[in-house]
């Protein structure tokens, strides 16, 4: 479920709740959950199903929508931000990787509104000098793709190894266009 769909049954439940107030009588909470709720879940699990069968082409269209973000910031040692990172990384379904020390690095690929989400929650913590270096669409994600795929949150410790993570993906490009690490320009 996304933070718009909670914000809305947030938004839902509380207009609903005042209604049961104004209304008065005996068991509120029940009113509230048989007549005012469930039916409401009821419409919306099938506005769903029939969104569902009415579009497959969706499905196929998904894993292309792949995006991924990369940060550089002057230092990775917290180990709060560490957890963070693997907490949301699990929590928002997307893979990646942290190089600890000194820079910090941070990748990260996944849908779309997970990638954002997972920017959003980077930048709302205090750092030293952090850089969006981009986030972007994943070129040539999902159709056809040959090379390994990043799975779970990995952490290293040397640029070293970010730049072959990345070369084994196919993306040793982007961490070396942005200056991290050095050696041939192959990607």
């Amino acid at each position: 479920m996304t933070r718009a769909e909670q914000e809305n049954w947030r938004n839902i439940i509380r207009e609903k709740l005042e209604e049961v107030a104004d209304a008065g009588g005996d068991f509120p909470i029940y009113q509230l959950l048989s007549l005012r709720l469930f039916p409401l879940l009821h419409e919306d699990v099938e506005g769903r199903e029939n969104t569902n069968a009415s579009a497959p082409q969706e499905q196929h269209i998904l894993p292309q929508q792949i995006h991924h973000a990369l940060f550089t910031s002057h230092h990775l040692i917290s180990p709060t931000k560490r957890r963070n990172l693997q907490g949301w990384s699990s929590s928002l379904k997307i893979a990646g990787f942290s190089k600890v020390g000194y820079p910090g690095v941070i990748y990260a690929q996944g849908s779309k509104d997970s990638i954002e989400e997972f920017v959003e929650n980077v930048k709302g913590m205090q750092w030293l000098a952090l850089k969006v270096r981009f986030v972007e669409p994943l070129e040539g994600s999902g159709v056809g793709e040959t090379e390994e795929k990043i799975k779970g949150w990995k952490e290293f410790e040397k640029v070293g190894e970010i730049v072959e993570e990345m070369r084994r993906f196919g993306r040793g490009k982007y961490v070396l266009e942005m200056g991290i690490g050095s050696g041939s320009k192959e990607a």
